[in-house]
């Protein structure tokens, strides 16, 4: 299926790439309103709050790789991938449900024990999902379109996930669901800004039931309608090894590399984002600038698509790039109540998320084509479990960096602060991200796997694949 060029059906592309969306819809709740809720809500000390967040996604340093290498040697009569997935549904969804509904007295130990069931809940799915869609099809193009297909699923979930605390921002006493929906479109289309104090709890909560119930759903149309494809040549290397050779990859190091620099940046930026929204511009209806920015993200899919056809996925990247930070930078010079500027510059930055999202993962599976011929072995599950742990720990490190400078300068959550501490807030949310994608450019500018060179490549495998398989 797929192979020497063979288009993968759209039926299979959407129900792999299904799953994607409840995966992201922890994704955004995680990144934007966790922090803030466990800050403002709960009462945990900004400072405390990071190094726990820390030390939790720290965790799948180890967990990665291990889950990686076992969904590689995994062999059942549904495949070596699926197993895992369905292992990890109902422990994610146990954990989320811990961690997004609270009771009033939550404890240290509380929070850290079940972020990091939900964290391994979520590599048990994520390490073998990701290399479930780079072994589907070897083809560089069609690959292209099961990546895009998947983030395009991803941009949806992400557009539930910020619709969810849309409703319950713009909900109030004796409004009729009507009356939510005309709010709600209001938000969205003529940035109409409602009040939403006293809401975090509400907000995190029906995010995290949403996730629970779509969860099971999504994991079982791809488990029942997607093939499991095993190879036919497999060399097995153990863990240790299969490390040394990712090291000795040139490819992959460069590619982790450029992965861990934007997810550090995105990261970064994301973890003060709120903040910036509300305090600094002064919207209180964060769940509509969030959902503008996914809908932009999602229209902006097929145009990154085709330009990755076109020029390359390396060059489309790097325009990506350079339209994220130039947006970032821009919103320095934004004050309070210049809601036009930031809504016009905000869409600006979900249309170059939307190439954010699919282009490096797309690139990261070619590169799993060159390790193949280079070792002899299929090993996708630790190559994305790899890519899995590098975006964990550097988002973590992001998260945590972000945290830990806003509150060094006096930032405290959820009370007026000093002109200091927002001026501190306004730099690293504008100008923080620079320090990460300027050498992720030099690196994507640079990228030699071309689609004419990863032909060449792909066409050697497949020689010497027939040569295994006839001696």
């Amino acid at each position: 299926m797929g192979g020497n060029g063979t288009a993968v059906s759209r039926n299979k592309i959407l129900a792999y790439g299904g799953l994607a969306t409840p995966l992201a819809m922890i994704g955004y709740p995680i990144a934007i309103w966790l922090i803030p809720f466990y800050s403002e809500v709960t009462k945990f000390e900004l400072a405390l709050l990071a190094d726990l967040l820390l030390l939790a996604r720290f965790t799948d340093v180890i967990t990665d790789p291990l889950l990686g290498q076992l969904g590689d040697s995994t062999k059942t009569r549904v495949g070596r991938r699926k197993p895992w997935i369905a292992l990890g549904v109902p422990l994610m969804m146990y954990a989320i449900y811990r961690l997004f509904m609270p009771g009033d007295d939550v404890t240290v130990s509380y929070f850290l024990i079940w972020i990091m069931l939900m964290y391994l809940g979520s590599t048990a799915i994520g390490i073998p999902y990701g290399a479930w869609g780079a072994e589907i099809s070897p083809d560089y193009h069609q690959r292209s379109r099961i990546v895009s297909g998947r983030e395009g699923w991803t941009l949806i979930g992400l557009l539930i996930s910020a619709l969810i605390p849309l409703a319950i921002e713009v909900s109030g006493n004796g409004i009729g669901m009507r009356e939510s929906i005309s709010r709600m479109l209001s938000a969205i289309f003529l940035f109409e800004d409602f009040e939403t104090s006293g809401k975090m709890r509400d907000i995190l909560a029906y995010m995290g039931l949403g996730i629970i119930l779509l969860l099971p759903i999504f994991a079982a149309w791809a488990l029942w309608k997607v093939p499991d494809p095993m190879p036919e040549v497999q060399k097995k290397i153990p863990l240790k090894e299969g490390l040394r050779y990712a090291a000795e990859n040139p490819l992959l190091v460069r590619i982790l590399l450029i992965i861990f620099l934007v997810i550090a940046g995105e990261s970064f930026r994301n973890t003060l984002s709120l903040w910036f929204v509300r305090d600094v511009i002064g919207i209180e209806t964060v769940g509509a600038s969030y959902a503008r920015y996914f809908i932009a993200g999602l229209i902006g899919i097929p145009f990154w698509l085709w330009l990755g056809k076109t020029i390359s996925k390396h060059k489309a990247f790097c325009i990506t790039l350079v339209g994220t930070g130039t947006v970032s930078f821009l919103c320095f010079f934004l004050e309070q109540g210049d809601y036009a500027q930031f809504h016009a510059l905000f869409l600006l930055k979900g249309f170059c998320f939307g190439g954010l999202q699919f282009l490096p993962a797309s690139m990261l599976a070619d590169v799993v084509d060159l390790d193949s011929l280079k070792t002899g072995g299929r090993r996708a599950g630790t190559f994305f479990a790899l890519n899995g742990m590098i975006a964990k720990v550097s988002a973590m490190l992001a998260v945590w960096a972000a945290a830990r400078l806003v509150d060094a300068f006096g930032f405290i959550p959820g009370i007026e602060n000093t002109d200091d501490a927002m001026l501190a807030l306004r730099v690293f949310y504008c100008i923080g991200c620079a320090a990460f994608f300027v050498p992720a450019l030099f690196l994507t500018w640079f990228y030699p796997l071309t689609p004419e060179k990863h032909e060449e490549l792909r066409k050697e495998l497949e020689e010497k694949t027939q040569r295994e398989l006839s001696s």
